[in-house]
């Protein structure tokens, strides 16, 4: 393969993806800020304001030192982003979908269940679920139980146009009222799967030639 077709199949990848994945949220400043989250629910306040439901945790790490624990009894509309109100909406137009990490432990190491599921709030869209309830259920022994989710949401940019005047994400999280702490780290706008691909296919053959 011509360096030339390396070089257009690796700028093709970069100018889709958008020059990189996008982080919204590692809640490595909290307790002091929560980077712009707020709890949807609660007021529509900052999280940083509610230490009683948001603080710093140790459990599910899997981006720098630190995740956000959360505690919500039952049904609640909780965490909430607005990429919009961030300056953000040109990195999540430049990408297709939105991953995160969850860890939630058995609290009574018994039977009980902790569903997620995710509402996009955006002009031409409209209010709706880009992601559908997932139960996470628990067994006696099963201790702490982790899921990492991968929301496409190439739908959704479809139907919003290219100047959205408005985009944020929405939690929906709802659970026994016994499991009702989990830990979040590591949201992350990125690009669809194919876009990765030509990236890796360009470098292999430029370390081919090598």
């Amino acid at each position: 393969m011509s360096k030339k077709l390396i070089s257009i199949l690796i700028f093709a990848a970069l100018a889709s993806m958008g020059y990189g994945a996008t982080v919204i949220g590692d809640w490595e400043s909290m307790p002091t800020s929560g980077d712009g989250w707020i709890d949807w629910d609660g007021g529509q306040v900052a999280i940083e304001t509610l230490p009683a439901q948001y603080a710093a945790g140790t459990i599910g790490v899997t981006r720098g030192s630190q995740s956000l624990e959360m505690i919500k009894d039952g049904y609640a509309l909780t965490l909430a982003y607005s990429i919009s109100g961030n300056g953000q909406t040109s990195d999540f137009l430049a990408n297709t979908t939105l991953e995160f990490d969850v860890a939630v432990p058995n609290l009574n190491d018994d039977g009980g269940w902790y569903n997620n599921g995710i509402i996009l709030n955006a002009e031409g869209w409209g209010w709706a679920q880009i992601m559908a309830d997932d139960q996470i259920g628990f067994w006696a022994g099963s201790g702490t139980l982790s899921r990492h989710y991968v929301v496409d949401y190439s739908a959704a940019l479809a139907a919003m146009g290219p100047t959205p005047g408005y985009v944020e994400i929405i939690f929906l999280t709802n659970n026994d009222s016994i499991h009702n702490t989990a830990y979040y780290d590591n949201v992350v706008l990125t690009p669809e799967p194919m876009t990765i691909a030509l990236l890796g296919l360009g470098g292999l053959f430029l370390r081919r030639r090598k």
